[in-house]
C-alpha cells in the first residue's frame, strides 16, 4: 500500500467514525423544505464554527485539531441528509457506504464516473419494492439483468439490504423509519419479514479505492486542511481577516461535497429502473 492509499484510508476511516448516525442526519434533514435548504443551514453553522476556530490567539493547538474533526463530521452528515432529501435510502453498513462512493467523486472534482462507484444510490421507492411480494418475485431475474458491473452489484446489494431488513437490521430500520415514519415503517417491514426471501447476492465487500482516487482524495483533502496554516499566520496580524479566511474555507469545502453527493444521489436507482431492467 502507497502513502496515498494510506493517507485515503485513514481519511475514510476517521470520517467513518467522525461523521456519527446517518439516521440523526436523515431525522434532522427530513425537517426540512430542500436538500438546498439543508445544505444552507449546515453550511451556517460550519462557517461559524470555521470563524471562532481562528478567533482566539494561542488556542490553535486545541481549536485547529477540533476544527477539523468538525469539518469532516459536517462532510459525512451533509452528505446523508441530502440523500434523505433526495429520496433515497442512505446506506451505510460494514459492506457498503454511500459516503465512501461520494468521497470518490469528490476527489474526481465532482465529476460523476460511474466506474468509480462500489454501488448506485438506492431509492426508497427501489427498496420498498424489494421488500414486495412482486420484487422478491423479480428478484432472481433482476440479479443477472445487466453486464455492467456497478448496476449488477447495485441489484446485489438492494436483495441485501431487504434481507437484513427482514432478520432485524435495527440501523437500517432506524434510516427506514426516520424517512417513513413509525407507522410505515413497521408496515413494511411486516411485509418484508413474510415476503423476503434469501437469493444468492455474492455480494462483493467494500472494494479499496483505486489508486488513482486514492491519490486524489489524500492530496485533496490535506490541501484544505493545510490552508488553515495560512489562516492562522493571518489571525496573528488581522484576527478578523483570519477568522473571515478559514469560515470561507469550510464553506467552499462543504459546498463541494455536497454537489458531489447531490450528483451522486441524483443517479440513484428507482423502481423505474428496475422494471425497465426486468421488461
Amino acid at each position: 500500500m502507497g502513502l496515498e492509499d494510506t493517507i485515503a484510508e485513514a481519511i475514510v476511516m476517521g470520517m467513518d467514525e467522525l461523521a456519527g448516525n446517518p439516521q440523526r442526519a436523515v431525522a434532522s434533514a427530513v425537517d426540512c423544505r430542500s436538500a438546498a435548504q439543508w445544505i444552507k443551514q449546515e453550511t451556517t453553522k460550519l462557517a461559524f464554527v470555521g470563524g471562532a476556530e481562528m478567533v482566539v490567539p494561542g488556542l490553535h493547538a486545541f481549536t485547529i485539531p477540533t476544527g477539523v474533526s468538525y469539518l469532516l463530521h459536517k462532510m459525512g452528515y451533509i452528505s446523508w441528509g441530502i440523500g434523505a432529501l433526495k429520496g433515497a435510502y442512505v446506506i451505510e453498513t460494514e459492506a457498503y457506504s454511500d459516503l465512501l462512493n461520494i468521497l470518490a467523486l469528490w476527489a474526481n472534482d465532482g465529476d460523476f464516473d460511474a466506474s468509480l462507484l462500489e454501488h448506485l444510490a438506492i431509492s426508497l421507492e427501489a427498496l420498498e419494492w424489494a421488500l414486495s411480494a412482486d420484487g422478491q418475485a423479480a428478484m432472481p431475474a433482476l440479479l443477472t439483468a445487466s453486464t455492467d458491473t456497478t448496476t449488477l452489484r447495485t441489484y446485489h446489494i438492494l436483495q441485501k439490504l431487504a434481507e437484513n431488513l427482514a432478520t432485524g437490521d435495527e440501523r437500517g430500520y432506524a434510516v427506514l423509519e426516520a424517512m417513513r415514519g413509525k407507522e410505515a415503517a413497521a408496515g413494511l417491514l411486516a411485509s418484508g419479514k413474510d415476503l423476503v426471501r434469501h437469493h444468492n447476492t455474492e455480494v462483493m465487500l467494500t472494494r479499496p479505492l483505486g489508486r488513482k482516487v486514492s491519490r486524489r482524495l489524500a492530496s485533496k483533502l490535506a490541501s484544505r486542511i493545510g490552508t488553515r496554516i495560512p489562516a492562522r499566520m493571518i489571525v496573528g496580524f488581522l484576527p478578523v481577516a483570519g477568522a473571515f479566511a478559514n469560515a470561507a474555507l469550510n464553506v467552499q469545502t462543504i459546498r463541494s461535497m455536497a454537489d458531489s453527493a447531490e450528483k451522486y444521489y441524483d443517479r440513484r436507482l428507482r423502481r423505474e429502473h428496475l422494471e425497465a431492467a426486468l421488461s
